[in-house]
């Protein structure tokens, strides 16, 4: 359940849902009108949370869980205001599932790198796969107009100077460049190329049926606010020395992730060989076929970026376990 914040005509106006079910996915259902300010049925006092009988007459027929209906209305709560159900709560570890994890790996690139820059605020999110996935859990288990008020609530927090930045690193236009500037000063970049290579991420985000599913209209309700972070704001000024110092000493500081297993199917779609046929090569055979596979997939030869980003680092997991000789 979430309070959903629309604009129509300029004007601010505000509706309980939440997500649901729908055949291929996820959707919405639309559970009361809120008018233009949701704190109208909503009051915060200090034994919790109270609503006006307007609204509970209209959910009365819902089996609604009151903790949801009030983490719904959270984000309107006074400043400072902390529910009594919330103070003096334990700690405790929260260890994820297996479905809640294959739930996490599900979840669309575009929203990982989202959540990962508003928490981390790294610019450089070609490590995404490395990030502990916890980060994440909170994307699980909602529509695509829920997930899009989530961000739009943590999107106010980001300040105006980060703006360009932010759609920089979370449609990944890094990629479409081989120079270092594309990970650490995106302002060094041509500006004609990086407005193409935003076109080409937007335009494909837009045109992804997966992305958009659930909403009546489409997506670009919701993501033309990114097209105009890209063209109305600037990059920030910044001392690039110092961005790459620091990006070249967070290497260093960064935990070291347990290297993922190797999936004997996926190293035969890669390399073209199986994975008996690799362990019977010799280490300098192994390198031969890696090197005739890297020069048809690197990306100048027209190849996919991700792929052969994928073949190197598959290449490195199985060749450290062959003999130098």
């Amino acid at each position: 359940m979430y309070v959903a914040a629309l604009r129509e005509k300029g004007r601010a106006r505000f509706e309980l849902r939440r997500t649901v079910p729908l055949d291929g996915g996820l959707g919405f259902e639309v559970l009361a009108d809120l008018g233009a300010d949701p704190g109208r049925v909503a009051h915060f006092g200090r034994f919790g949370m109270n609503y006006d009988g307007e609204l509970l007459a209209a959910l009365a027929h819902l089996d609604l869980d009151a903790d949801a209906l009030d983490e719904a209305f959270a984000p309107f709560a006074p400043h400072g205001y902390r529910p009594p159900a919330d103070r003096g709560k334990p700690w405790r570890r929260t260890v994820l599932t297996s479905v809640q994890e294959d739930e996490i790996r599900a979840l669309h690139p575009f929203d990982r790198r989202r959540m990962a820059y508003l928490r981390s605020g790294e610019v450089n999110l070609s490590r995404i796969d490395e990030v502990n996935p916890r980060m994440f859990r909170s994307l699980t288990g909602k529509c695509r107009d829920e997930t899009e008020q989530l961000f739009l609530r943590m999107e106010r927090e980001l300040p105006k100077g980060e703006a360009r930045t932010y759609v920089h690193a979370i449609l990944n236009l890094q990629r479409h460049f081989a120079n270092l500037t594309a990970r650490t000063m995106p302002e060094a970049l041509d500006p004609e190329r990086l407005d193409e290579a935003f076109m080409h991420e937007f335009c494909s985000i837009l045109a992804d049926p997966a992305f958009g599913f659930g909403l009546p209209s489409g997506a670009q309700h919701y993501l033309r606010r990114y097209a105009f972070m890209h063209f109305d704001y600037d990059f920030p000024e910044s001392d690039g020395f110092r961005r790459i110092y620091e990006d070249f000493m967070n290497d260093f500081r960064r935990p070291q992730p347990r290297p993922r297993p190797v999936q004997p199917e996926r190293v035969k779609e890669l390399f073209g060989v199986s994975m008996q046929e690799i362990r019977r090569m010799s280490r300098r055979e192994f390198a031969r076929v890696f090197r005739k596979k890297a020069m048809a997939m690197h990306p100048d030869k027209g190849g996919d970026h991700e792929a052969f980003v994928e073949l190197l680092e598959t290449y490195k997991r199985v060749v450290t376990t062959k003999p130098e000789a």
